[in-house]
């Protein structure tokens, strides 16, 4: 009867020891945190981004328990595919990029970036070359044909879609036809052309300079901002709508809490300047969504108007898109801070 007790016994400790032994590990496999990829847009240089958002991301892999891994670059598309297909679960992006995933319900907004000074916004530029030939709006606007123009990303917020509107079409100017030339770049390659003189007019927005003005002082003393638009909100956060609910509840709060301590707060000084994530929800992308769709119908008026059932055609398409993004954004209204 002692022999079966002390049988008992060791197989009763063994079972404690292999329990202590194996408790974290079992909790991290109960817990199934997927690793995951944060993509990020590159204003400067994929490396350059890369490189300030490092302390960001590897304490992110600490709290998760799980692998982080880093996409960057410059082209929007290459980020937006990526959530799109799964390869990035996590983002920085545009306004403008996620109204298209959330619209499509791959993603959805958990925080918005906040400024060093508190502010939840930037604004639209457009550069020229100090002491120029354009020293205003009026200039460009009045002289068809003269000048060159560095546009942004055509699924950029505030190198496209904000100054379309606001520059362009309230102007009835179309930007292929009155510009001499018309290219496409991020910011930084944009202010660098001004700069540098090899086009007159590029978009840019007051997140960058900055950064211009500390890393290019020589450079950003050559240009002058021309035009400013109204507020943008600050560009969001997102993730994958597929997470597990669990996963996304923890990011989100790792994002909303950093920044506590003095190097959490350096790192997000060096990423664009900023003091904090907030938290958020889609209900943000409302004024830019607002923006897109009067800009499309805007268009859509000039494009078709000797065609009255084309415009019909393209009226009923967009009161079915606004209709759409009006259901989704109001489903998170009560949500937002």
């Amino acid at each position: 009867m002692r022999a079966l007790n002390h049988r008992a016994l060791r197989r009763s400790m063994l079972a404690l020891l292999c329990l202590g032994l194996l408790g974290p590990l079992a909790a991290r496999a109960a817990d199934n945190t997927p690793a995951l990829t944060v993509g990020l847009i590159a204003a400067s240089t994929a490396e350059n981004v890369t490189e300030d958002w490092k302390p960001l991301i590897e304490a992110l892999a600490r709290e998760l328990q799980t692998p982080v891994k880093v996409l960057a670059s410059k082209n929007y598309a290459d980020i937006s595919g990526a959530l799109k297909d799964g390869s990035v679960q996590v983002a920085w992006i545009n306004n403008k990029l996620a109204i298209e995933l959330v619209e499509n319900d791959q993603a959805a907004v958990f925080a918005q970036m906040v400024r060093l000074d508190g502010s939840r916004g930037y604004k639209s530029v457009l550069f020229a070359r100090k002491g120029g030939p354009i020293q205003s709006l009026a200039d460009v606007i009045t002289r068809p044909g003269s000048y060159s123009f560095g546009a942004g990303d055509k699924k950029s917020t505030s190198g496209y879609l904000v100054p379309n509107y606001y520059v362009f079409a309230k102007n009835k100017i179309a930007p292929e036809k009155h510009f001499k030339q018309l290219s496409h770049a991020n910011h930084m390659d944009n202010f660098l052309a001004v700069a540098d003189g090899r086009v007159d007019l590029a978009t840019n927005n007051t997140e960058e300079l900055p950064r211009y003005q500390a890393e290019f002082a020589e450079k950003f003393a050559r240009v002058s901002v021309i035009w400013e638009s109204p507020l943008i909100p600050n560009d969001p956060m997102v993730y994958r709508k597929d997470l597990p609910v669990a996963t996304q509840q923890r990011i989100k709060k790792f994002f909303t809490a950093y920044g506590r301590t003095e190097a959490e707060k350096a790192t997000l000084k060096r990423i664009n300047g900023l003091g904090s994530f907030r938290a958020s929800s889609n209900y943000q992308l409302r004024p830019v969504v607002d923006l897109e769709l009067f800009q499309a119908l805007t268009n859509a008026m000039a494009e078709n108007a000797k065609s009255p059932e084309k415009l019909a055609a393209v009226m009923g398409a967009l009161t079915k898109r606004a209709a759409r993004l009006d259901t989704v954004l109001n489903a998170t209204r009560l949500d937002s801070p």
